[in-house]
């Protein structure tokens, strides 16, 4: 039903289309790659567009005229453009801009100033390369800890990259890179994302509040942007830092009449190679089991000025695996007895594999229609296999016994994707969007194990859970503007999840008025369903791997509320000032009880997801937030007041265990001079919340061991109420210089320092307990605690340079 009425639309949006109108692409003349909210109007009048996120734009209702047309963006030298429209005429005009500083030009408009004319979503925030680079990094540049120094954005250790934004866990975010869903976005178990910066051209981030396109997560909206590839040249870069190495290429494709780009980029680490090369040479027989890698590429295809093809790809993998005792399969001890062989495999297994195609057809200057389909996979393996064999020699018989036993666990989520949407740009005052999008997603969780002897063989599967789940999803969607104070944008969405079987109404409301033109209030009311969740511990300290599964037919479908209303001013100068205050209740949401594993029935059955505790929450807080990003110095000041509290029939209402109720971020960046570069972050939160250990009580048990009494002591903590104490307040100072460099053999490039946590301030990842055995001591048997630190005060450095 969904793609009918798409199909209606589309009929009647091409018998609606404007015909005098101008439109076409603004791209960046050096390398062809598209600028975004690029200020395009016609020069003494109030007509005008902004270019989307493909360089595009479109000014409606133009009448019969002599016109000269301006581009202007800061960055880029203004260009102009003298043409004539004609009665009924659609002329399509592009623009190359070159790169310059501008100073004193008569046009001076910013993409900060774009974007807080023409968007009325608040909490939405993009960043470039240059932003994500503008915090020193650790190791090297990652967009998830650039994205960690926003206000509404938390976290809960240095060894996480993981976002909570708002109230939400990270399985509530919807995580795209080029619009393909990705399950699983981070390396290292959770301390890097599995972005390569070197190949990003912009990430679009909606804290909330996010318009009707986007569903399926009750909590933020993230979609990486690659870069599209140098359409004029072949270009390349290779980094180097202490983590991985890294190699981008990118460059022109003409083929059969047909012009396009093409962009590759890879990553590994390389520790492993160099440590295992040195273990090597020095005769040492043990290895360096892990690393991992991860590989990407986007092919553009213009086929004509009307349709385009593009193919995107990313394929990353960790790897951690051991065999034997390190150096082969095999370890044997042979003696005049007989032989002993042992066989042992140790091999983890984790990563995304995602592909996907869309065609962007431009049916006429004011109708865009785009079809994506796209499989994202990702996977999760462990496989344990150990086997021991024995010869016993004696008066010339001999006797063998074998055992093995072969472990595998297992989690694979195989995600297919088909979205259509389709942009009207009905006039001046209306851009009416809509769309379909329709998900199938097998799941298939299990755990396996083969015990075996010289005589029998027995294999048991304790946990297997295959299923599937559809999702379907239709929404329209019109942003209207009023009059030049007042902007609406109104959406509706219709979700649909095959295990429940009822069609959820998702209704999108945003409000922004302009008290004066450089001053604006928003207001924005949502409804968010979600359909999947994942099955991890809710207080796990380290979050290595998301378990996901569709929520169960017999629970509720999750739901959010999100209000928010806000301020925001920019100066003449481009910086801009955002004061916003929101609440998000949570509904239905599903959390693992704790220890309920196993069950006893006859046999042990194992079964971790098995049985939840229906969890409410609610989260309501304030943010400000203070952001330039042109000119010699730039960076951004967020504050954040936040409060969130979870409700259990065990626990009653408590604080989750990221909560921060106040967080202060800093972040600047001062070009020194043309080849040096200055930056530094500051961070200062409110500790997080644990559950304190009040004291212990004592125990001592009694056995016989060949007719003789013996005791052990043991010892049971008693805890107080959840989440009633704060670990002590966190504060990291970073800082980084990047210069330039030139060399005979690299060419052009960078070199780079970054120190971490310059003040060495002991931040506390959880406490470590113990009581006091010491009977001497006037301390005996209290219980003592002491904390495990996180990130010490530590440097990392790195080289980049261009090819």
């Amino acid at each position: 039903m969904q793609f009918r009425i798409l199909s209606i639309l589309l009929c009647l949006g091409s018998t609606l289309l404007l015909g005098q109108s101008i439109h076409g692409f603004v791209r960046e003349d050096a390398n062809g790659e598209p600028l975004f909210y690029v200020n395009v109007f016609i020069k003494d009048s109030y007509k005008g567009a902004a270019t989307n996120q493909d360089g595009y734009y479109v000014i409606p209702n133009v009448p019969p005229g002599d016109y000269e047309v301006i581009a202007s963006i800061i960055g880029y030298q203004m260009k102009t453009q003298k043409m004539v429209l004609g009665e009924g005429e659609d002329i399509r005009l592009d623009f190359r801009l070159d790169v310059a500083v501008i100073a004193g030009e008569e046009v001076n408009v910013s993409a900060e100033r774009i974007k807080f004319q023409k968007m009325v979503e608040p909490s939405r925030v993009t960043l470039d390369m240059r932003e994500i680079n503008a915090a020193p990094a650790f190791i090297e540049a990652d967009l998830f800890r650039t994205l960690q120094l926003l206000p509404g954005v938390q976290t809960t250790s240095d060894f996480s990259s993981a976002l909570y934004v708002r109230g939400s866990t990270p399985d509530q975010n919807l995580i795209m890179l080029d619009g393909i869903t990705i399950y699983n976005p981070y390396h290292l178990g959770g301390l890097f994302s599995t972005f390569n910066t070197d190949a990003i051209k912009e990430a679009d981030f909606h804290a909330g509040g996010f318009p009707a396109r986007y569903g399926g997560r009750m909590g933020s909206i993230l979609n990486v942007i690659n870069r599209e590839g140098n359409t004029e040249e072949f270009q390349g870069k290779v980094n180097i830092s202490l983590l991985s190495a890294k190699g981008l290429i990118e460059g022109p494709i003409k083929w059969n009449g047909m012009k396009g780009s093409y962009m590759l980029a890879g990553r590994r680490t390389y520790f492993d190679v160099v440590a295992n090369t040195l273990i090597k040479a020095s005769g040492g027989s043990g290895k360096v089991p892990y690393y991992f890698y991860d590989f990407q590429g986007k092919v553009n295809l213009d086929i004509n000025e009307k349709h385009r093809l593009t193919y995107s790809q990313f394929y990353g993998d960790d790897v951690l695996s051991i065999k034997g005792d390190g150096s082969s399969s095999f370890s044997e001890n042979n003696d005049e007895s007989g032989t002993n062989r042992d066989k042992s495999l140790f091999d983890w297994r984790w990563g995304n594999h995602t592909n996907s195609l869309t065609w962007r057809w431009i049916k006429g200057s004011n109708l865009i229609l785009k079809t994506f389909a796209a499989q994202s996979r990702f996977r999760f393996n462990i496989d344990l296999d150990n086997e021991s064999w024995s010869t016993n020699i004696e008066d010339g018989d001999s006797t063998q016994s074998y055992s093995g036993l072969f472990f595998d666990t297992f989690d694979n989520i195989l995600d297919r994707t088909l979205e259509t949407e389709l942009t009207w740009i009905a006039s001046d005052h209306h851009t009416i969007s809509s769309g379909g999008q329709f998900k199938s997603i097998n799941f298939d969780l299990g755990m396996e194990y083969t015990s075996a002897n010289i005589d029998t063989s027995i294999h048991v599967k304790p946990l297997e859970m295959k299923s599937r789940a559809y999702e379907s999803a239709f929404y329209i969607q019109d942003k209207w503007t009023i009059n030049d104070r007042l902007s609406t944008q109104f959406g509706l969405r219709l979700s649909h999840y095959s295990l429940h079987g009822n069609i959820n109404t998702e209704p999108r409301l945003g409000l922004k008025y302009f008290i004066k033109p450089n001053l604006a209030v928003k207001f924005n009311w949502g409804r968010y369903y979600q359909y999947l969740t994942i099955a991890n511990p809710r207080d796990e300290s380290l979050r290595f791997i998301d378990i996901w599964m569709g929520t169960p037919e017999d629970q509720k479908a999750p739901y959010s509320d999100h209000t928010i209303a806000g301020l925001e001013y920019i100066t003449p100068d481009n910086i801009i000032f955002r004061l916003e205050g929101y609440y998000k209740s949570f509904d239905n949401m599903i959390t693992l009880k704790q220890g309920s594993s196993f069950k006893i029935d006859g046999n042990i059955q194992y079964n971790p997801f098995n049985e939840f505790y229906k969890t409410d929450a609610h989260a309501y807080g304030l943010e400000f937030l203070v952001k330039k990003n042109s000119g010699k110095y730039g960076g951004w000041i967020g504050y954040t007041w936040a409060q969130t509290k979870w409700f259990t029939e065990i626990d009653g209402w408590f604080r989750p265990n990221f909560d921060k109720e106040h967080t202060l971020n800093m972040v600047g960046y001062w070009q020194r001079t043309e080849r040096t570069k200055i930056s530094s972050s500051l961070t200062f939160s409110s500790g997080l919340p644990f559950t304190p250990i009040q004291g212990s009580i004592p125990g001592w048990t009694h056995y016989q061991d060949y007719g003789n009494d013996n005791f052990y002591s043991w010892g049971e903590y008693l805890v107080g109420e959840k989440n009633s104490q704060r670990y002590p307040s966190y504060l990291r100072l970073d800082l980084g210089i990047t210069q330039k460099t030139k060399s005979k053999m690299f060419g052009e490039g960078e070199r780079y320092i970054q120190v971490l946590n310059l003040t060495n301030h002991l931040n506390h990842l959880f406490w470590i307990y113990r009581t006091n055995s010491n009977e001497k001591s006037a301390n005996y048997g209290r219980v003592q605690r002491k904390g495990f630190p996180m990130f010490p005060l530590m440097a990392t450095f790195g080289l980049s340079f261009d090819i």
